[in-house]
């Protein structure tokens, strides 16, 4: 029994799009990730407390991608949304130890 080839269709084109990030966009990558895990981390420590288990499954992953961040060089972008809303929640809670 002889194999039968398959004809490919001339009206059908596959593209193949080759997507590499560029070394800016990966350090941008890993610091809105860092950034994210960052504020999930400080809101975790306001709703739950900071000995929670769920508090420290979030600063585990946390320092997980904030160790990255140190091992490559890569300094955290404080202009990010997120890294602004975590320093307002340590804002808070710093004004209501004072008070």
């Amino acid at each position: 029994m002889k194999a039968v080839k398959k004809e490919r269709d001339p009206k059908m084109t596959v593209k193949k799009i080759k997507a590499t990030l560029t070394k800016a966009q990966m350090i941008a990558t890993i610091q809105r990730f860092e950034a994210a895990a960052f504020l999930e981390l400080k809101e975790s420590e306001r709703d739950y407390g900071s000995e929670s288990n769920l508090t420290r499954q979030c600063r585990t992953r946390w320092a997980g991608i904030n160790s990255i961040l140190t091992e490559l060089g890569i300094q955290q972008d404080f202009t990010l949304p997120d890294n602004q809303e975590a320093t307002a929640i340590i804002c808070e809670r710093i004004a209501k130890h004072k008070a």
